[in-house]
């Protein structure tokens, strides 16, 4: 389903209110969406479930998106550079040639995965975190932090 980009901000607006607890505030939910190059560089998206959405060419930025849902997700070609996807969950997604420059992957669940040309330069990782099978983070270029 494409969503027209006024809606879509409202969404977030919405989104954002749910977060911070504030009155008339609704918890986003853009399982399946078309969001084909939308620019949501900064955006909070915490804990929205994205299942299955299209993030093809997408700008995300500095975004949000700890705890986010995006099992199966297509963000071929996203850029995430700094994005937070701490305890997300990345499982059966396409992540083919996504730009994860100094994402904070900190407990986020990649297994089966895509990650075919996946930029992940100095991005962390812990513990917590399930990379697909046979994936060397390290070789990769990202950081592992003990905490």
């Amino acid at each position: 389903m494409k969503i027209a980009y006024e809606d879509l901000q409202k969404m977030i607006e919405l989104h954002n209110k749910f977060i911070s607890g504030e009155k008339g505030g609704e918890k986003a939910n853009l399982k399946g969406a078309d969001l084909y190059g939308a620019n949501l560089e900064g955006v909070n998206l915490k804990e929205v479930c994205l299942e299955g959405a299209s993030l093809k060419r997408s700008i995300l930025m500095n975004a949000n998106l700890e705890g986010a849902n995006l099992e199966r997700a297509n963000l071929k070609h996203a850029i995430l550079v700094c994005a937070r996807l701490n305890g997300a969950c990345l499982k059966a997604a396409c992540l083919t040639g996504v730009n994860l420059e100094n994402a904070d992957l900190r407990g986020a669940n990649l297994l089966n995965a895509d990650l075919e040309n996946a930029d992940l330069n100095g991005a962390t990782y812990d513990n917590k975190t399930v990379w697909p099978d046979n994936f060397d983070p390290r070789a990769a270029g990202t950081k592992y932090i003990n905490e």
